[in-house]
């Protein structure tokens, strides 16, 4: 009996490490670029690149845009550029939902990674 619970209390603390690895590790899932279009019009193509927890750049009707600063967690990103707030919210493993917000008005956008 002393032995199964030594094995229990041994267990423990390895769940703890591997779900703290695999919680670590979920921010980084977001890695790629993610596609689609604001409204759904397709001259509103947008796609966000994501790399090593951090947006790397967006691009907007064809023209990509470096982004020096963005909040990546498993759930969500969130970065900011020229007065404008983007949001993508995880909906799967390849899709969010993305929000816009500027001075001009909001948008949405359904994303898929490529």
């Amino acid at each position: 009996m002393n032995i199964r619970r030594r094995m229990v209390f041994a267990l423990i603390p390895m769940s703890l490490l591997w779900a703290s690895a695999g919680h670590a590790a979920s921010a980084s899932s977001w890695d790629g670029t993610w596609s689609g279009a604001w409204g759904g019009r397709e001259s509103e193509a947008t796609s966000v690149t994501v790399a090593g927890k951090r947006v790397v750049s967006y691009t907007y009707q064809g023209v990509s845009h470096p982004v020096t600063s963005s909040k990546v967690t498993a759930a969500k990103i969130t970065y900011e550029d020229q007065g404008v707030t983007v949001t993508l919210t995880r909906t799967s493993d390849k899709t969010a939902a993305a929000t816009l917000h500027s001075d001009q008005g909001d948008g949405t956008a359904e994303l898929t990674r490529q």
